[in-house]
């Protein structure tokens, strides 16, 4: 029974041996463990500050991106603009030069004309003379 009262309960055994290894832990380990976590917490600074870097490029970002695409539909409604604008000058030109041309039946009457008169060296009734002919043909021109 001696040996029962000079030996501590296993629990109790258990716990004084457990501080003991974290004790020679502590001297073995302790300074570099140390100097692990002040790296440790250097570099969770540096990653948060780099995260919030990152948060405010990511925000900078889309507001460009939304800057951007406003000045590209801006663009994309002024070249909307000048093609339509362009293309109503086109098709006044086109239309002009459709109403200004002189036409092929017409001008085949004038110059029969132009060759009666040559031929005969006088006008053919109802009709105007050489020069008023050419007079009107010049006018034409200038429009």
């Amino acid at each position: 029974m001696a040996n029962k009262q000079t030996e501590a309960p296993p629990q109790v055994e258990s716990a004084r041996g457990v501080e003991e290894i974290e004790r020679i832990r502590d001297i073995i380990f302790g300074a570099q463990m140390r100097d692990y976590e002040r790296r440790f917490q250097i570099t969770q600074r540096d990653l948060d500050r780099l995260q919030q870097e990152i948060d405010r490029l990511a925000e900078r970002l889309v507001a460009q991106e939304r800057e951007q695409s406003k000045k590209l539909q801006d663009l994309r409604q002024e070249m909307r603009k000048a093609h339509d604008g362009l293309r109503d000058e086109l098709r006044q030109t086109a239309q002009k030069l459709t109403d200004d041309k002189v036409d092929r039946q017409a001008l085949g009457e004038m110059l029969i004309q132009i060759g009666t008169y040559l031929e005969t060296g006088a006008p053919p009734t109802g009709l105007l003379p050489l020069s008023d002919i050419l007079k009107d043909l010049g006018e034409t021109e200038q429009d």
